[in-house]
């Protein structure tokens, strides 16, 4: 695979299972909204060590975009706190989803930093 899909793909899975992880917390009830949570924290940290985007060699560089990420995740976030329990929350909350994933692989797609391995390096 050549750098870009690689890059796309990683996008892609880290804004999926982030708006796979706002619809569940804004619809499921509790202890679902933990769980999952917890289990899109433990998906982003394997698939960063898979695509090798953590390791002792990027370090003081890692491969993220701009605290506008977090900033564009926090607002998300409260959105689907905010609105779960309410009796929209069965629509809204996984249209928030989508809007979330394609907000976030949008952004991440145009500036997130995606450490590739060359060939010299590659072990």
């Amino acid at each position: 695979m050549n750098k870009d899909t690689t890059a796309r793909n990683y996008w892609l899975s880290l804004a999926a299972m982030y708006g796979l992880t706002l619809s569940v917390v804004a619809v499921a009830e509790m202890p679902w909204p933990l769980i999952m949570g917890g289990a899109f924290i433990l998906f982003a940290v394997l698939h960063s060590i898979r695509h090798r985007q953590i390791g002792r060699k990027i370090q003081g560089k890692l491969a993220t975009a701009s605290p506008g990420v977090g900033v564009v995740g926090a607002v998300f976030g409260a959105a689907a706190v905010l609105i779960h329990g309410t009796p929209i929350a069965l629509w809204a909350g996984p249209l928030l989803g989508v809007i979330a994933f394609l907000g976030m692989y949008l952004y991440l797609h145009r500036f997130g930093r995606f450490n590739s391995q060359t060939n010299e390096t590659a072990t």
